[in-house]
């Protein structure tokens, strides 16, 4: 995982009560928008920590603040997002995120690093988590999910319902897989890498930083950075829309 970000591991789910994780409960701040915001906020209604609200997020290339998707109430907001940094201080909040585009997890990451805020992800008590999984900071994995044994989950990696990842297989920071994906056994996808609803990694394959897969498309052999892929088996659609040096892959509006 090729991120570099360090935080906290803290997480709430039901790893507690397996003992997997050591548990702590802290008070917690949302930050997003949308539809990814009303899961987030139905999977920490089955927890015990104490949300302290939500900001809607703001950050470059983002849709309006104020939207219906997300069931946000209005009272549930305790500031804007130019107001973060005072709001950690004020309130000694760690912040969970709660939008689903891989560019807009990754400029959060890089905000929070700035503020030396803690990240914290939240696990459905409906996911399977496996032995010796290893994950960073701030996932989020939804309920349907299966993490098998010695997979790996990089800082703010999102699994949305029913996403499997295969025994030793490896996410990067800031990835997005979407309903139904799959990573096969010991398969790897690099940071920011969007994977589509139903899509999957075939064992051993690689999917390079910042890549998007198209929903139901498969992958056989491994894609590039940057690049865009769809069909079974997986093709190119576009080629890579940024170099190694050139930082984060440009966002991508339909994501």
């Amino acid at each position: 995982m090729g991120g570099g970000f360090r935080f906290l591991r803290r997480f709430i789910g039901p790893s507690e009560q397996r003992g997997r994780v050591q548990m702590v409960q802290p008070k917690v701040l949302v930050l997003g928008y949308g539809i990814e915001l009303r899961r987030v906020l139905a999977l920490l209604q089955h927890s015990s920590m104490d949300l302290i609200g939500v900001i809607p997020w703001s950050g470059s290339d983002s849709p309006v603040i104020w939207d219906e998707e997300s069931g946000l109430q209005r009272h549930q907001i305790v500031g804007s997002f130019d107001q973060l940094a005072t709001i950690l201080d004020q309130r000694a909040t760690a912040v969970c995120f709660a939008f689903s585009r891989p560019a807009e997890r990754w400029e959060a990451l890089r905000c929070c690093q700035e503020l030396a805020a803690e990240v914290v992800g939240i696990i459905s008590p409906e996911a399977k988590i496996g032995a010796d999984v290893r994950m960073g900071p701030g996932v989020v994995i939804d309920q349907g999910c299966s993490v098998e044994s010695e997979a790996s989950l990089g800082t703010a990696s999102l699994l949305l319902p029913g996403v499997r990842l295969g025994i030793g297989a490896r996410c990067g920071d800031a990835c997005v897989l979407e309903a139904g994906t799959s990573l096969d056994d010991l398969s790897r996808i690099g940071d920011q890498v969007f994977m589509g609803a139903g899509s999957r990694v075939l064992a051993g394959c690689f999917v390079g930083r910042g890549a998007v897969v198209l929903p139901g498309s498969v992958i056989t052999s491994d894609v590039g950075p940057g690049t865009i892929v769809s069909g079974i088996p997986a093709v190119v659609v576009e080629s890579s829309v940024f170099s190694e040096g050139d930082g984060p892959p440009r966002p991508l509006q339909s994501l």
